[in-house]
């Protein structure tokens, strides 16, 4: 009797392995969401180093801005600091000092007038000695106690700040400053002797005035009692970005002098870019005195 066998024959698959319509589906919506998350991210990264760049710009401008002011008004003639304001102007006025020194002998009501006053020898903003040719539009200022001895007539032939003509070399201990007044032939008398006999050289008054959202800083203008509101001369631009004086809250107040301390200078400024809103509020304490 014969055996039967079975033989047995294994075929080998040709079908391909890949991705359902659903899985493909499934990977899009999870790379999409995953992009979406990732590019989020990436975008509020960005802002945020956009709005700290602008806030660090705005700042900067800011600083420089009250820096160079608060440097200029420490350096202001005493009692020269006036504040001026007008429908959408704010304005702050004083008168640098270009030089100081100690006088020996000036003229003084009720003594006899003189164009010529004696000095200690003094140095000019360039570290050498002082001097003045002929046009060179400086004056002289003795014991300034209020604005109105500064922002003077300098051609009358009294008061407390005269133009300044020559200065002449007399000795090593001593200079001789002849005031530009010649043709008063009785010569000229300050009011009052200064009790620290200091006296002051100055040429012409600085103005910063806030107005259109900026602040501007204006120079090279002729010392005059006139109150100008907006000075004549061509500004340059320190600061954009100023919130609009709107005429109460003023950029610039003045708190004058007590017998406790000296006169003070306080800035307000505030500055806005897009979401930024920043308020600079810094005090100047007035070291000079008369």
């Amino acid at each position: 009797m014969g055996i039967a066998t079975t033989k047995i024959i294994s075929f080998k698959s040709n079908i391909a392995k890949g991705f359902t319509l659903i899985e493909l589906v499934l990977v899009i919506m999870l790379l999409g969401i995953m992009a979406v998350g990732i590019a989020g991210f990436i975008k509020l990264t960005a802002q945020t180093y956009v709005n700290v760049a602008q806030r660090d710009e705005l700042i900067a401008s800011a600083r420089f801005a009250v820096e160079r002011l608060n440097r200029e008004i420490r350096n202001a003639v005493p009692n020269s600091v006036r504040v001026k304001n007008q429908a959408g102007f704010n304005c702050i006025e004083f008168v640098p000092i270009l030089a100081s020194t100690t006088y020996t002998e000036i003229a003084v009501a009720p003594e006899a007038s003189s164009n010529t006053l004696t000095v200690i020898p003094f140095l000019g903003e360039d570290g050498n000695d002082y001097q003045c040719g002929a046009g060179c539009q400086d004056v002289v200022i003795v014991y300034p106690t209020n604005s109105d001895d500064v922002y003077s007539d300098s051609t009358d032939n009294a008061g407390k700040l005269f133009g300044l003509q020559t200065v002449v070399q007399t000795s090593a201990s001593q200079w001789t400053l002849t005031l530009d007044h010649a043709a008063d032939v009785n010569g000229d008398r300050f009011e009052s002797d200064s009790p620290t006999e200091r006296l002051y050289v100055a040429k012409s008054p600085v103005s910063y005035c806030t107005f259109s959202n900026a602040l501007y800083r204006f120079d090279n203008y002729t010392i005059d009692d006139g109150n100008y509101i907006f000075p004549p001369t061509q500004p340059d631009l320190m600061a954009e970005n100023l919130a609009a004086f709107d005429g109460a809250n003023s950029s610039f107040t003045i708190n004058e002098a007590t017998l406790q301390r000296n006169a003070q200078v306080q800035l307000k400024l505030h500055f806005i870019r897009d979401d930024e809103d920043i308020v600079f509020n810094n005090d100047v304490h007035l070291v000079n005195i008369p």
